[in-house]
């Protein structure tokens, strides 16, 4: 490490020289671009800054690679450098998406929707893509306020936009912010247009990225404000989801200080719910999410929802919901009717499994499931929701890949989209309906709120439903454990860990006996010695027999190990794949009983379960 004075001045070969011995040479010709050409002119005071207070650490990270434009767009910490979201990372990938419309349509009929979430510097960056999409030519429709990721694919459904982002991190740490980019179905991008995208993103990174300010684009009407109509056009939207007209729940709603507030309470008021508390301490846009356990809105995690639950108890109401900061994921704590009730929280899974159960039944009880009527789930959400479709006489496709893209593309690709009922994925996104082409927190607040009122009226709660449906489909116990490989060498480490998977796969896990393995990256099917088997059948509508073409190209870096029952299990499951945003992989168990067999308790299913998600960490991490 050097002890050398840092030198105040600005000179780009003085602060190159003080960083050279501390940072590596990746990170050094990136902190040499960065300092000497004219586009990152305006970055050189903080890069200045770093060096003199000796951040090397942050430098390195900063500067060492580029933040990929992934297949959903950019996330991860605010900063300066080509690691970074910050202005010039967000205009590269405004300037690469806007490119890639103007390849498919005029600049004047070309249009981008944009939407901001409440996080630290979310307006800036909005105003950002604004000031490039308009200055390629194309018009720039900025939500004047922020937004809900739904609304947003919605709004360039309704609009008839050619493409759309969301300037957002999701449910991630209150460093991070990112881009989400849509296309003009109102979907993220699925092969091969997610690679053009990427392309374009490549191509627009070198050179000064043109742009007109915000003022003069009002000016021109180059840049467009949206506001209260497109909300209204959304919120009825979700509304006419509804499937019943029983009202009598009483809930506690939290946003998680995020853009909740502009989607579930109009949703829930205008469906004519009126016992809606909301959690005021979490209740303000804030990108420091302060009053949120960890700082952390993620509606998956029990602690975040704790305030709400609490709450819940306090006001003795059906369901305390909450949502992520884009209000796109739903989480929710439920009455635990008894003697004394309590109030847990209920897993993506088992909130899935509610849903669907809730939306099925009463199209049943209407005489609206038809021999078309069609669910979707995807390859590591639960079993649960398939048997509980094909229990009412529903089609189903749930092996897809996970992300709600996927889905998206599949609803897309139906001649008829009204045909889908219910669509889900285990990491709490819920979507009945193909009003939008993303999992939407409002609508699985309605569905929700719906069904804890149908069970109310009935003296009953949600936990009473799912064991209902646990008799009619056999109790499951589905776990998740996200595995976080931090710092640089993080991505090289999680790699290491799926090769090593792929090169010797385990044989058993959770002392059952792996039977196939199916590998989503080459769509084979192989046994537990990873000998090649058959390719895997394309994904087929379950009516027609036709594939689903949208999905050919598809491939993800997922490994599924299917495990033969024993010791009174039916079957069980297991699954990993890295996170496409963060280093970080997941591992997921699931483990269930037939219907029909009491001969093993839920507790033994929830340990055999355990026991399968640890082996298969414990197994990964040995031959990383």
């Amino acid at each position: 490490m050097t002890t050398e004075p840092i030198p105040e001045a600005l000179d780009a070969g003085a602060l190159l020289a003080a960083a050279a011995p501390n940072v590596s040479k990746e990170a050094l010709a990136n902190i040499e671009r960065w300092l000497t050409r004219p586009e990152y002119a305006s970055f050189v005071p903080e890069i200045a800054d770093l060096i003199a207070r000796r951040h090397w650490s942050d430098l390195d990270e900063s500067f060492y690679t580029v933040l990929p434009f992934g297949t959903g767009g950019r996330r991860g910490p605010r900063g300066v450098g080509p690691n970074r979201v910050n202005a010039r990372t967000i205009a590269e990938s405004a300037r690469g998406l806007t490119d890639w419309v103007l390849g498919t349509v005029p600049a004047g009929k070309a249009s981008i929707v944009i939407a901001w979430d409440t996080r630290h510097a979310s307006v800036e960056l909005s105003r950002v893509c604004a000031e490039v999409i308009a200055a390629a030519g194309v018009t720039a429709l900025l939500f004047e306020g922020f937004r809900p990721t739904p609304q947003l694919s919605f709004t360039v459904r309704s609009l008839g936009a050619s493409a759309g982002i969301v300037v957002s991190a999701s449910h991630n740490p209150r460093t991070d912010n990112g881009f989400k980019a849509y296309g003009p179905s109102g979907g993220q991008l699925v092969p091969p247009l997610d690679a053009e995208v990427m392309a374009a993103v490549a191509g627009a990174s070198n050179g000064v990225i043109p742009s007109l300010p915000l003022e003069e684009g009002l000016a021109s009407g180059a840049v467009r404000i949206l506001g209260a109509e497109a909300d209204q056009a959304y919120q009825q939207a979700v509304v006419a989801t509804g499937m019943t007209h029983t009202r009598g729940a009483r809930i506690v709603y939290t946003p998680l200080h995020g853009a909740g507030t502009r989607s579930v309470p109009p949703v829930l008021s205008a469906a004519g719910f009126r016992e809606l508390h909301l959690v005021e301490s979490q209740a303000s846009p804030d990108g420091d999410f302060p009053n949120v356990a960890g700082n952390i809105p993620n509606p998956e995690e029990p602690a975040a929802l704790a305030q709400a639950g609490e709450m819940a108890r306090r006001l003795d109401a059906d369901i305390a919901i909450g949502t992520d900061p884009d209000a796109d994921r739903l989480g929710c704590v439920a009455k635990r009717h008894g003697h004394q009730p309590t109030w847990a929280p209920l897993t993506g899974n088992q909130i899935g499994a509610i849903l669907c159960h809730h939306v099925l039944s009463e199209l049943m009880t209407s005489g609206r499931i038809t021999r078309d009527t069609l669910v979707l789930t995807t390859a590591v959400t639960s079993p649960m929701i398939g048997k509980i479709a094909r229990s009412f006489g529903a089609n189903v496709i749930e092996d897809l890949l996970v992300g709600f893209k996927y889905i998206a593309a599949v609803i897309e690709s139906l001649p008829d989209p009204g045909r889908l009922a219910f669509a889900c994925e285990e990491s709490h996104g819920y979507l009945a309906g193909a009003y939008t082409r993303d999992k939407d927190g409002a609508g699985a607040a309605l569905l929700l709120a719906e069904a804890a009122a149908t069970d109310r009226a009935a003296s009953r709660g949600l936990w009473d439903r799912l064991a209902e449906i646990h008799k009619t489909v056999g109790y499951h116990c589905d776990l998740l454990h996200a595995h976080l490989s931090p710092g640089k060498d993080g991505m090289a480490h999680v790699a290491r860990m799926m090769a090593g998977l792929r090169e010797r796969p385990p044989c058993r896990l959770g002392g059952l006996e792996v039977t196939l393995i199916t590998d989503r990256s080459d769509d084979t099917i192989r046994d537990s010695t990873g000998a090649f088997l058959r390719d895997r059948a394309p994904t087929s509508d379950p009516v027609s027999g036709a594939e689903i073409v949208a999905l050919r190209p598809a491939r993800d870096n997922l490994l599924v190990f299917d495990l033969r029952g024993d010791r009174g299990l039916e079957a069980a499951r297991a699954a990993v794949r890295p996170s496409g945003t963060e280093p970080k992989c997941k591992f997921y168990a699931s483990a269930w009983t037939s219907p029909r067999d009491c001969s093993v308790s839920d507790k033994d299913v929830d340990a055999v379960t355990a026991a399968i998600r640890e082996d298969l960490l414990r197994y990964a991490l040995d031959v990383a």
